[in-house]
C-alpha cells in the first residue's frame, strides 16, 4: 500500500489514519525513522521491545539439538528440495 502526505510546518507528516489503526498507533506512541539507501522507513520501536520482552529468556537452559554446521546443512538441504521440487511442477 501507499500514502502520499505533505510536510507541514516544521517537517511535520501525518501518518494516515488508515496506517495508524492498522499498525496500532495511537496518540504519544514514538515511531522511529531510519534513512536507508535514499528511502526513509517508519518503525514503531513499541512493538519491537515487546517481541524482545516477551521472549526474553525463553530458551534459557535449553541445549540445541544441532551445532550451527549441522543447522545450516539442514537448511540449505531443505532449500534445495523446495527448489527442485518447483522446477519439476
Amino acid at each position: 500500500m501507499e500514502w502520499k502526505v505533505k510536510i507541514l510546518e516544521k517537517g511535520r507528516v501525518t501518518i494516515p489514519q488508515k496506517l495508524r489503526d492498522r499498525l496500532g498507533l495511537k496518540k504519544g506512541d514514538e515511531v522511529k525513522f531510519l534513512l536507508e539507501e535514499g528511502k526513509i522507513r517508519l518503525v514503531t520501536p513499541r512493538l519491537e521491545e515487546d517481541i524482545v520482552e516477551r521472549t526474553k529468556g525463553v530458551l534459557e537452559g535449553i541445549e540445541p539439538e544441532l551445532t550451527p554446521e549441522e543447522l545450516e546443512e539442514a537448511f540449505l538441504t531443505a532449500v534445495a528440495s523446495k527448489i527442485k521440487a518447483k522446477e519439476e511442477a
